[in-house]
Order: structure tokens, then sequence, then C-alpha cells
């Protein structure tokens, strides 16, 4: 079976919701101040948890990834060289994210009703 298929059955389970709490702060704090620690986090974890990689990709300073990356753990009170608590953060993004694509699919729908 296809990992990505196995996340994303993965991600939709109600089991997660703790998980997704735990970046939900961060969301909040994205929607209040129009910061980018989802993407920052995201992208992090894409390149490995590689600070210089991810800073290159997001097209930043290292210093200030490691300042968002700093923030990040500050306002989710994880450690991010935890490797248990990166793997939490990653099953929140993971289910967040297939959320809100459950979310966009129920709204595209609602709209073709009209």
């Amino acid at each position: 079976m296809n990992p990505k298929n196995l996340l994303r059955r993965l991600a939709s389970s109600p089991d997660l919701a703790p998980f997704r709490e735990l970046v939900r702060p961060l969301a909040e704090h994205d929607r209040r101040r129009g910061s980018d620690l989802i993407r920052t986090l995201r992208v992090y974890f894409a390149c490995g948890a590689n600070a210089s990689e991810a800073a290159d990709r997001l097209w930043l300073h290292r210093n200030s990834l490691l300042y968002r990356l700093q923030r990040i753990s500050s306002i989710t009170g994880l450690d991010l060289k935890d490797p248990e608590a990166r793997f939490a953060l990653q099953i929140g993004l993971l289910a967040m994210e297939q959320q809100e694509r459950k979310a966009t699919v129920l709204k595209v729908k609602g709209r073709g009703r009209e």
C-alpha cells in the first residue's frame, strides 16, 4: 500500500484530535499576527529538520529561521530537538492538513448546490 494513502487515512482519524491541538496555537498565532509559523514548520520537517536547508527554501537568513523555530517551541511548549515532540507535531500538521482539505471539499460541494 502507498504510504501517502496510509497517512491520509490515518490523518482523518478522530484519534488524532490531540495532535491537531498541538499545532492549533500556531495556526491561531499565524491568523492573528499574519505570521508564517505553520509554513515554517512544514518546510523545516520537509527538509529533515535541517535548519540551513529550510532557511534556504524559505528565503530566510538562518538566524531568522532559528528565531521562528524558537517561537514555535515557545508557543507549543515543545522542544523541537526532541524527536518525539517533532513526530507529534508532524502528526498534528498531517491531521490539520487533512481536516483543511475536507473543509475545502465540503465548501466547494456546497457551492455546487446553489
